[in-house]
């Protein structure tokens, strides 16, 4: 059986948590500036969401980009690495029965990084080549980490799939591609994506991530049309970004509750399932109530 072919309960947003803790993520960095700052606050993150049942922790890498700290990226990558398999670690130690609990090392988006304010549209006015480029580096780094997989995730743009797509396949861990965005909302680009995963045979698992949860069922169902790989979902809140105010608003009155879409999400043939921005420990925990998930 294959790393992604067994149920998992993925963690939530980690930046949301930190930032509804009283953290200050505001700037390039996101979660990275508390990684660099005060790496153990990461550390009781990932703690958090495993106490709720979360299975993976997703390190605190998404937004390390080497355009914005040199050559200081590449310490903190591997750190962000390091500080999540020292919260599995601990829980191994701490309970009588030692749990299956995994490292994604995740790597986000150019939008996340110099594209700033393009993370959900894609706009990034660059082609294949230049976005292999700007990735390849990071996905160097990661894959010669103590992470259990590598976990693309939040890519709205069609380029930035394909591009990771040949990265990934030339390094040795598994790996999983999530997209979101642009993507997710248009049905030829999805069309595309499910297209160039099928061609992708060391793809571990395909999903989306960071849409509400509707859409994160609605973009499951096609996938599942379109491809046998291994599915993941990971939708937020509910709530919309808004980047000019920088600031969450409300989630529409009719969002599907975080244990309705994650029942027929499970029903649809997702093996792999979690949460994004603003899903913190108790938006898992009720995850796994409603599925059952045995986590110890």
């Amino acid at each position: 059986m294959g790393l992604f072919d067994a149920p998992l309960l993925f963690d939530g947003g980690l930046g949301t948590l930190l930032e509804a803790q009283g953290h200050d993520i505001s700037g390039p960095l996101w979660s990275a500036r508390v990684l660099r700052e005060n790496p153990a606050l990461i550390k009781s993150a990932h703690a958090a969401f495993f106490a709720a049942g979360a299975q993976v922790a997703t390190a605190a890498s998404y937004q390390v980009t080497f355009d914005v700290l040199g050559e200081e990226a590449e310490a903190l990558l591997r750190r962000s690495v390091e500080v999540a398999r020292g919260a599995v670690r601990e829980v191994v130690d701490k309970r009588s029965a030692h749990p299956h609990l995994l490292v994604a090392a995740s790597i986000g988006p150019y939008g996340a990084g110099p594209g700033t304010g393009t993370d959900y549209d894609g706009a990034y006015d660059l082609n294949r080549g230049e976005l292999q480029r700007w990735h390849a580096r990071r996905v160097t780094v990661l894959a010669d980490t103590d992470a259990d997989f590598l976990l693309a995730e939040t890519i709205p743009n069609v380029e930035e799939v394909a591009a990771l797509l040949e990265l990934l396949s030339d390094q040795p861990k598994p790996f999983a591609l999530s997209i979101t965005g642009a993507i997710a909302a248009d049905p030829a680009k999805l069309s595309r994506v499910i297209e160039l995963a099928n061609h992708a045979p060391r793809l571990g698992a395909m999903g989306v991530n960071c849409v509400s949860p509707s859409q994160a069922l609605a973009v499951v169902n096609r996938l599942r049309a379109g491809t046998d790989k291994p599915l993941l979902a990971c939708p937020n809140s509910g709530e919309s970004w808004d980047y000019g105010a920088h600031d969450w608003g409300p989630a529409p009155a009719e969002t599907m509750s975080l244990p309705e879409v994650a029942v027929e999400l499970r029903a649809a043939g997702v093996n792999l399932l979690g949460g994004c921005c603003r899903v913190g420990p108790a938006g898992i925990r009720r995850i796994r109530e409603a599925l059952s998930v045995d986590s110890k």
